[in-house]
């Protein structure tokens, strides 16, 4: 038997594919442990074999793809040169996230009302990323002097609602041009006055 076919026979993984679809769907406090034991193909006993809780349930999946995430982003931007380039990176690499899994980057949306505050403070998360590159790019000189936060907040603020505009069908430009503009944009909002990456 495979590794994939393995994997795909285990029943924590079951249980939290079938939870990361219906609290896509229904939300978190709208999907029921019963509803999730269904979908999954276990008895609803299962799910506590694994999980404390539904509420632990919900962290682990959302904190599971937000590692995953934030590890891509890591990952794509740590061979860049300079803070022009990392955030280009950073930001093709956001679009590229949302694109390729689009279950894992609907839930971290969802998670963020309710999941994000319970992670530790001091856990690096997916913004720490975009705060890391535009504070490194101001004190190079490279962007223009701002909070690093409020930074962040424009940059990512920028990608989700361009990603959002595009998965509601409102823009039909195809993610690679969507983030090739949205770098333009984010280089423009920072201060950068210099040729892009």
């Amino acid at each position: 038997m495979s590794q994939v076919n393995l994997k795909a026979a285990d029943p924590g993984e079951k249980i939290q594919s079938a939870a990361l679809k219906l609290f896509i769907r229904k939300g978190i406090t709208g999907t029921t442990t019963k509803e999730i034991a269904k979908k999954a193909g276990v008895s609803e006993g299962t799910i506590y074999n694994y999980f404390e809780s539904k509420g632990d349930l919900a962290y682990k999946l959302f904190e599971r793809h937000m590692d995953r995430f934030r590890d891509e982003l890591t990952q794509r931007t740590s061979s860049e040169a300079g803070p022009a380039e990392k955030l280009a990176a950073a930001v093709r690499a956001f679009f590229g996230f949302a694109e390729r899994t689009p279950d894992a980057y609907a839930y971290i949306m969802i998670g963020h009302y309710t999941e994000l505050q319970k992670m530790p403070y001091d856990k690096k998360k997916p913004r720490d990323i975009f705060v890391d590159i535009i504070g490194e790019g101001i004190r190079e000189g490279v962007f223009a002097d701002m909070d690093c936060n409020l930074g962040a907040a424009f940059v990512i603020g920028m990608v989700t609602r361009v990603i959002l505009f595009h998965t509601s069908g409102m823009l039909e430009t195809p993610y690679r041009q969507l983030a090739e503009e949205t770098v333009d944009s984010s280089l423009r909002v920072l201060g950068y006055r210099n040729s892009r990456p």
